[in-house]
């Protein structure tokens, strides 16, 4: 459903949702009462009616969004025709409780397509509620984002797991939700093209990514099978499981020693890239492969991989770039680097 403006979640029933049961049976039916989890916020304007031959797309996990100027910054800097945006804010603490996606769309002369991913029980991660404190979040909004500065007609909503792993007590991290998929459709020259916004699961293994991909690429070919498709986004391509990287950090640290190109050629550990090949996806020309795309603070040790990808179906991409996620001072504007390529019809 498409509405000017998702549905609020009151407090209270948030705070119930973090304060009952966290089992994935009381999940699947608080998310099916949500009626934000199943709308599309529409918002923005075009600053221009239709688009030339060929398309430039940035896709950027923004980390909340939180450092707008920044990203707007980045994003003016390449004047893209689409931007596909993950892990969006709104009315969260740790981002200001606002909109900055609507404030990006304004500054970029974008409109914009926006879903939510998570409702967000909490303050976020264990960084994130240090940070805020008791403050709350007035909406509890957290997802992907599709913005156009022409016409993005038919936008659609993937919802690529349902499974509730996020609101188990052990992740500390309550929210109701799951990942997603937000897109809809451009025109190149006289031809829809489908671009989409993609956020895989971190906290799953290399099979269930590729599990989640055959979802979202049945799902496009029902939306238009017949249409060039772009596929950007964060794919979490981080060639194993969140245990492993995370409970013998010294194990892993060994393991990455021993294949030192492993975060980087990752295609041999995540069968996500067998499953998009073979439904006629290729991404070797719409990416820089030999380039990290996870940014890390100055001093963090933490090894950095390719984790970021543009897929295409049916287009020509040239011109793939990784852009630099930092604010003035060489900080990170989020942990992510920003993608860009240009396509056009094949």
């Amino acid at each position: 459903m498409l509405v000017p403006q998702l549905t609020h979640v009151p407090l209270a029933e948030r705070q119930a949702m973090r304060d009952g049961p966290r089992d994935s049976a009381t999940h699947l039916r608080l998310a099916a009462a949500t009626p934000a989890l199943g709308q599309i916020e529409i918002g923005g304007k075009t600053s221009r009616e239709s688009g030339g031959e060929t398309l430039t797309v940035v896709a950027w996990n923004v980390e909340r969004l939180r450092h707008g100027d920044a990203i707007a910054a980045t994003l003016a800097g390449q004047a893209p025709d689409v931007v596909l945006l993950s892990e969006v804010d709104e009315g969260m603490v740790r981002s200001g409780n606002g909109h900055p996606l609507r404030v990006l769309a304004d500054r970029l002369g974008h409109a914009f397509a926006y879903g939510v991913e998570f409702v967000e029980l909490g303050g976020g991660n264990e960084a994130e509620q240090a940070a805020t404190g008791t403050a709350q979040n007035t909406e509890g909004f957290h997802g992907n984002a599709v913005t156009s500065a022409i016409p993005l007609l038919r936008p659609f909503l993937v919802r690529i797991e349902a499974a509730g792993g996020w609101f188990r007590p052990e992740r500390g991290q309550p929210r109701i939700g799951g990942r997603m998929a937000i897109g809809g459709q451009v025109r190149i020259g006289d031809r829809r093209v489908t671009v989409v916004s993609v956020h895989l699961e971190n906290r799953t293994d290399p099979a269930g990514r590729a599990i989640q991909t055959s979802h979202l690429l049945d799902a496009i070919d029902k939306y238009d099978s017949q249409a060039p498709v772009l596929l950007g986004g964060d794919f979490n391509t981080l060639t194993s499981t969140h245990e492993e990287r995370n409970d013998d950090p010294d194990a892993w640290a060994a393991r990455i020693a021993a294949e030192p190109d492993r975060l980087i050629d990752v295609e041999r550990h995540e069968p996500l890239f067998a499953v998009l090949a073979g439904r006629g996806y290729d991404w070797k020309p719409a990416n820089k492969l030999d380039l990290p795309t996870q940014r890390r603070e100055a001093g963090d040790p933490t090894p950095i991989g390719h984790i970021d990808w543009f897929f295409t179906r049916g287009l020509v991409a040239t011109a793939p770039a990784v852009l630099p996620a930092v604010l003035a001072d060489g900080r990170p504007s989020s942990d992510h680097e920003a993608l860009v390529v240009t396509v056009r019809i094949a």
